[in-house]
């Protein structure tokens, strides 16, 4: 609503409306209205005499002041049109001629929201503000899409380089566990975080001497003696395990260090454990080497990991690249390199699988601006904003798996100081870390039905729209409450259709009306199999 205060137009939000029948009891703070209707107003902020709008109020309207509907001129003081600084996302949702656009430099570096029940148009709202950015203004902005059904490659096919864990040579999305610290890759490799002392020593101890070697060998690392277990360069995991293993299992003829009582000789590159003769009864000959079973099962966990085929993403490239840094290639990969987006699409992974893979992405990237500088690199140079699709699956407080949500609420905290941004998309906004939730300086809100959501939504917004918040179960399909940081006021938005859409469609039941026959699954088994069989035989 307007309240013209002379050459100033204030704007409020109504947050109520009544008759002076059903009014409330009078008391010292409340007043009697004139006439038998009136309403109660929150106040948004003000237009100047030159057309120009803020947020807060320099005066306040008296009790009677005429109070009017905004017309299109106010509406568009209000909502900047798009240009260099703001990307246009819909129309008003009151207004459909006027343009709603968001500062994109507080959209990224304040991070943002994305949250609606499952087909209220989250994917499409995504994909519209993506299309825009790659189209506008930005043409070489970092954005990083981390995927996990497949669906943003179609709408974004003409902006974006697309990666995919099942992909070929040229399109496969790579993520190298030696780009990790020691302690990180044992952890990944076990499922679990090492509380074992001995082997994370012995494990670190391998990891660096690895490193090292390859230094040595490698042509682009002036000096090998600065390296350590968490430098990122590659070594080769096949030698660490093997040692380890050995270790593990070493049985000798003497105490403490005869030779080796070896009954079938191992093999690292593929994964063939030495077997040793079994040690005496009793004390007697051959005995148990001085780190025998210190590590437990880790060695099995280790090698169970490296054979099974969702981890390949996990151990490729490997240290046979010499000629040059492949971690360039790899950063530069899921960049998207001279493309605006990198679609990262984890679609048919487990979730185990693509919690480590996205944990990793998140930690590394975020590194890598961490150590950029504000004239040379990514970050303070050229700011990254991470679009996590799916965010509850990932990040959730209630799941075991931590690596990505450590990540994510690390980016969440210290993100903004080194030009990393982060956008969560979900379905369950009551199942987001409080950390990362807390920090969204914008929120974008489709449909949520479930009360849960709707007041872990409504906690994180302000007072003056808790009206519009109030619509959310109402809201139409691609409508969405757009408040916070990148606009100007909060506003209920019809959020624009993308083109081309996301593949992210509900199922059509044109099979039903199809001639009845029995279901072909023998695809979907040869697949499903393949991997259970693999690791079976393998282990």
């Amino acid at each position: 609503m307007i309240l013209p205060q002379g050459p100033v137009q204030l704007l409020a939000a109504v947050t109520l409306v009544g008759f002076s029948e059903t009014a409330q009891e009078l008391n010292a703070r409340t007043f009697a209205p004139s006439s038998d209707r009136w309403l109660e107003l929150q106040l948004l902020g003000e237009i100047d005499a030159f057309g120009v709008f803020q947020r807060g109020v320099s005066s306040y309207p008296g009790l009677d002041d005429p109070v009017h509907f905004p017309h299109s001129e106010i509406l568009a003081a209000v909502h900047p049109k798009p240009d260099k600084n703001h990307v246009q996302v819909g129309y008003l949702a009151a207004s459909p001629t006027t343009p709603v656009s968001l500062d994109l430099q507080r959209l990224v570096s304040r991070h943002s929201v994305v949250v609606g029940s499952t087909g209220s148009g989250k994917t499409s709202a995504v994909s519209t503000i993506l299309q825009q950015i790659a189209r506008g203004e930005w043409p070489a902005a970092n954005v990083v899409v981390i995927d996990p059904h497949g669906e943003y490659a179609e709408a974004l096919a003409d902006v974006s380089s697309v990666l995919s864990v099942a992909g070929d040579e040229n399109g496969s999305l790579q993520v190298p566990y030696w780009a990790l610290p020691a302690d990180d890759i044992l952890n990944v490799l076990t499922g679990t975080v090492a509380s074992n002392a001995t082997l994370t020593n012995r494990f670190s101890e391998l990891v660096s001497n690895g490193r090292r070697k390859y230094a040595e060998v490698c042509g682009w690392l002036a000096n090998a003696e600065d390296v350590n277990a968490d430098t990122p360069i590659p070594f080769d995991l096949h030698d660490v395990w093997h040692q380890l293993d050995y270790d593990n299992s070493l049985v000798v003829a003497r105490k403490p260090d005869g030779d080796p009582k070896v009954l079938v000789e191992g093999d690292p590159q593929s994964l063939t454990p030495t077997q040793f003769e079994p040690y005496g009864p009793g004390g007697a000959a051959p005995f148990q080497g001085p780190l025998y079973n210190r590590f437990l099962s880790a060695p099995s966990h280790i090698r169970a990991r490296m054979k099974d085929p969702r981890f390949d993403f996990f151990l490729k490239p490997n240290a046979s690249v010499t000629d040059h840094d492949p971690f360039e290639d790899v950063l530069s990969d899921w960049l998207g390199g001279e493309q605006p987006i990198s679609v990262l699409d984890f679609s048919g992974v487990p979730t185990e699988a693509a919690d480590v893979a996205i944990g990793v992405v998140l930690q590394l990237l975020f590194e890598l601006c961490l150590r950029s500088t504000a004239e040379q690199g990514v970050g303070r140079h050229r700011p990254v904003l991470i679009v996590i699709e799916e965010a509850h699956r990932f990040l959730g407080d209630n799941l075991t798996a931590r690596l990505a949500r450590e990540s994510a609420n690390r980016i969440a905290r210290e993100g903004r100081k080194y030009g990393v941004g982060m956008m969560l998309v979900s379905q369950r906004p009551s199942e987001l870390p409080d950390t990362a939730f807390s920090q969204a300086g914008t929120v974008i809100s489709l449909r949520l039905t479930n009360a849960a959501d709707q007041a872990r939504l409504k906690s994180g917004l302000p007072d003056a729209i808790s009206g519009l918040a109030d619509s959310l179960p109402a809201l139409r399909t691609g409508e969405a409450i757009v408040s916070g940081e990148a606009i100007s006021l909060p506003s209920r938005v019809r959020i624009e259709v993308p083109n081309p859409p996301p593949r992210a469609a509900d199922p059509k039941l044109h099979g039903w009306r199809d001639k009845a026959q029995k279901n072909d699954v023998s695809v979907a088994l040869a697949e499903w199999r393949g991997i259970t069989n693999t690791i079976e035989r393998e282990l």
